[in-house]
């Protein structure tokens, strides 16, 4: 019997969720308490003695063991050069490497290798690692009807804070526009123009999670859901060439049921139910932990490719556009 955890840190809320013996159990926790004060939520997953624990991985790295994790690939998580306002989420992550729990990290859209590398140039945010394990529940819900070497859809992830949209060719991801790459989020920006970048300068992190519909609806008018289903509607568009002829779309996150009548005017939807009342990422992460102890499960997350997921989310940069970054970089956290 495995045991298998999988963790979300959403925007808003962390989730937590148990898969033992076909049962499943979910705790929830306000991030910001979680950053404050994370001993409740290290002490909950400890209690479990899980086989393996999944997420909590930012933009992902491939399958590894918190305990190996290296000063570098903390920073490769988080993409964040203020060490203020990162200490919350490197504070959780320094205890549970202390802890020495089986705690392991999950990919994002960029570290797959169905992903051609044309589409990773000069990209960053093809979609997070959550984004990754919503849609290898999707996967493993379609699969009811159509084995994954069958399946063609696109997956839409409508969160607090950002909106990520996944192509999914013969059952496994093939592109991605990420909640920083993409279309306007509830929240977030999106994806910026490159003059509004030049005359930003350099910007707090902060800034990334603000000017989204919420904002524009506060100080313009308008209907929140209305706008925002437009520019879901737009990234899925916009990774229909990737698959093909496409007409299924799976919708998750905070506010899919509240855009699922629109994208439905485009598409067949369905909004993605999963197997427990949790956050589908987190779901998601929990099958991902279930493969990684080698539970039934992992025949699924092979296909997927997870477990040959590879390299750095810098590696496809082009030559001047990565020596500018890594010396930047090099300033602010050092060279190790």
């Amino acid at each position: 019997m495995v045991i298998s955890v999988g963790v979300d840190a959403g925007t808003k809320d962390y989730e937590i969720v148990l898969m033992k013996k076909g049962e499943f159990e979910v705790y929830n926790f306000k991030s910001e308490k979680i950053k404050n004060d994370p001993s409740e939520f290290l002490d909950i997953l400890l209690s479990f003695e899980a086989d393996a624990i999944a997420g909590l991985s930012g933009y992902g790295l491939p399958v590894k063991r918190f305990s190996e994790l290296k000063e570098k690939e903390l920073f490769f998580l988080t993409l964040n050069l203020d060490q203020k306002t990162s200490i919350g989420l490197r504070s959780i992550i320094k205890k549970i490497k202390e802890q020495n729990m089986n705690f392991y990290t999950i990919p994002g859209v960029i570290h797959l290798p169905s992903v051609p590398e044309w589409r990773k140039f000069n990209r960053l945010d093809l979609g997070t690692y959550d984004k990754v394990c919503s849609t290898v529940l999707a996967v493993l819900e379609f699969s009811e009807e159509v084995i994954p070497e069958k399946q063609n859809f696109l997956f839409a992830e409508i969160g607090y804070g950002f909106t990520s949209v996944i192509a999914v060719r013969s059952g496994k991801i093939v592109d991605g526009v990420g909640g920083t790459s993409g279309f306007m989020g509830y929240s977030s920006i999106g994806s910026m123009d490159s003059e509004l970048a030049y005359l930003l300068g350099e910007f707090p992190k902060a800034l990334i999670f603000s000017g989204g519909v919420k904002d524009f609806v506060s100080e313009k008018g308008g209907n929140e859901m209305e706008i925002l289903s437009e520019f879901v509607l737009k990234g899925l568009k916009s990774m229909e060439i990737s698959v093909g002829k496409v007409n299924l779309c799976f919708l998750s996150g905070r506010f899919a049921k509240k855009v699922e009548d629109r994208v439905a005017e485009f598409y067949e939807t369905r909004v993605l139910r999963g197997f427990c009342h949790g956050k589908q990422s987190a779901q998601g992460a929990a099958i991902i932990a279930n493969a990684i102890a080698g539970g039934e499960f992992k025949e699924l997350v092979k296909h997927l490719e997870v477990f040959n997921a590879r390299g750095s989310i810098f590696d496809y940069l082009s030559k001047e556009i990565k020596e500018r970054i890594l010396e930047r970089i090099s300033r602010r956290i050092g060279k190790d």
